[in-house]
C-alpha cells in the first residue's frame, strides 16, 4: 500500500476513533446494566438502555466533545447498525420456523400488515402526524421495535428526531405487555378462553410483543412449550422486517420520483443479506463457539447504533413532538392485544 494511501487510512480511523470509542462504552456500560437485578432496566432491555444512557450523556458533555465524535457516531449509525441487522438473522433457523407452524406465520403476517395500514392510516390523516413518523412507530410495534425503527429510518429517509420518538413508544407499551400478559396467562378466563393451550398463548405473545428482548421476558414466566412458541413466532416475525423494508423502500422511491427531486433511496441490500443467514444457520456452518461469539457481537453492534443516535438526541425535540405518537402508540397497542387475540384464536 503507497505511503499516501496508508497515511489516509490512518487519518481516517484517528477520526473514527473517539466516536466508536464513546459508543462503546456507553454499549458495554448498557450490557454490563442490564445483568443486575434493577426492575426498570430489565423492562427496557440494553438496546434502549444504550440509547437512554447516551441520550444523558449527549447533555452532559460539552459540545467539543461531541464534534471530535461525529464521525464515530455517523459510522456506528451508519454501518454498525446495518451489521447488526445482518448478524440477527443467524438467530433463526428453518427449524424454529417449521415447529411454529405454518398458523403462527398467518398471525405474524396479518399482525404486521393491520398494524403498518392503521399507523399510516390514523397516524397520517387523523392525527396529523409526518407519514415517516407515522411509518415508524408502526414499524417498531408492528415487527421487531427498537430495531425495526433504526432499519426503516434510513429506508425512508425519516428525520433524525423521529427516530427516538417512535422508539419511545416502543419502550413504553413494549413493556406493558410485558408486564400484562405474565399476569393474563395467569387467569383462568384466559386459560378458558384459549382452552388451556400453551402453545396458542406463545403465539400471541411472540405475534403482538414489540421487542425480541421482551418476549423473552414474557417467556420466562410461561411453561416451556408456550415459551418455546413465544420466541420463535416473534424470530419469524422478525423476519417479515425484509418484504416490509422492500415495499417501503419502494413506496418512497416513488414519491421522490414524482417530486421535483429525483433521488433514488438507496434499497436495503442488508435486509435482502439477512435472509441468507437463516439458511446459513440451518445448515450448522458455522461451529457453536463462533455462533455464539456473533451473537454478542450482533447484539453491542446494535447497542453502539443505538447509543450514537441517543447520543444525538435531544429532549427537547421528543417534547416537541407533543402526545400525538403516543396516542398512536396506544391505540396500535390496544389494537395488538384485540385483534391479536382474535387472530390467534381465529388460527388455533
Amino acid at each position: 500500500m503507497p505511503l499516501q494511501q496508508r497515511l489516509q487510512t490512518a487519518n481516517r480511523l484517528a477520526q473514527l476513533l473517539p466516536g466508536l470509542l464513546l459508543t462503546l462504552s456507553l454499549s458495554l456500560g448498557a450490557l454490563l446494566l442490564v445483568q443486575l437485578p434493577l426492575p426498570f432496566v430489565g423492562m427496557v432491555g440494553p438496546l434502549t438502555l444504550a440509547m437512554l444512557l447516551a441520550i444523558l450523556a449527549g447533555h452532559l458533555v460539552g459540545a467539543r466533545i461531541e464534534k471530535r465524535s461525529e464521525a464515530g457516531l455517523q459510522f456506528s449509525r451508519h454501518f454498525l447498525l446495518r451489521a447488526g441487522i445482518i448478524l440477527y438473522g443467524l438467530r433463526i433457523s428453518f427449524a424454529d420456523l417449521q415447529s411454529a407452524g405454518l398458523n403462527a406465520l398467518l398471525i405474524d403476517m396479518v399482525v404486521v400488515i393491520g398494524i403498518l395500514a392503521t399507523a399510516a392510516w390514523v397516524g397520517i390523516r387523523w392525527l396529523k402526524l409526518d407519514a415517516r413518523t407515522a411509518v415508524l412507530i408502526g414499524a417498531g410495534s408492528a415487527i421487531c421495535g427498537a430495531a425495526a425503527v433504526l432499519a426503516s429510518a434510513p429506508t425512508i429517509r425519516a428525520r433524525q428526531q423521529a427516530v427516538p420518538v417512535a422508539i419511545a413508544t416502543v419502550v413504553l407499551f413494549g413493556s406493558a405487555a410485558m408486564l400484562l400478559y405474565p399476569w393474563l396467562f395467569a387467569q383462568e378466563w384466559v386459560q378458558a378462553l384459549f382452552h388451556n393451550g400453551d402453545t396458542a398463548f406463545g403465539r400471541l405473545v411472540g405475534a403482538t410483543t414489540h421487542e425480541v428482548a421482551q418476549v423473552t421476558a414474557v417467556a420466562a414466566a410461561l411453561p416451556t412449550e408456550a415459551a418455546h412458541t413465544a420466541v420463535v413466532t416473534k424470530l419469524m416475525r422478525v423476519m417479515l422486517l425484509v418484504p416490509v423494508l422492500l415495499v417501503l423502500s419502494h413506496l418512497f422511491n416513488k414519491g421522490q420520483s414524482d417530486s421535483n427531486t429525483p433521488a433514488k433511496l438507496p434499497a436495503p441490500w442488508f435486509a435482502l443479506v439477512f435472509m441468507l443467514l437463516p439458511l446459513v444457520n440451518s445448515l450448522d456452518l458455522l461451529p457453536e463457539q463462533l455462533l455464539a461469539l456473533l451473537h454478542q457481537l450482533d447484539q453491542l453492534f446494535l447497542a453502539m447504533a443505538m447509543a450514537a443516535l441517543g447520543f444525538a438526541t435531544r429532549l427537547s425535540a421528543i417534547r416537541a413532538a407533543g402526545w400525538k405518537p403516543m396516542i398512536l402508540g396506544a391505540l396500535l397497542f390496544a389494537l395488538l392485544l384485540v385483534g391479536g387475540t382474535g387472530m390467534t384464536l381465529l388460527l388455533s
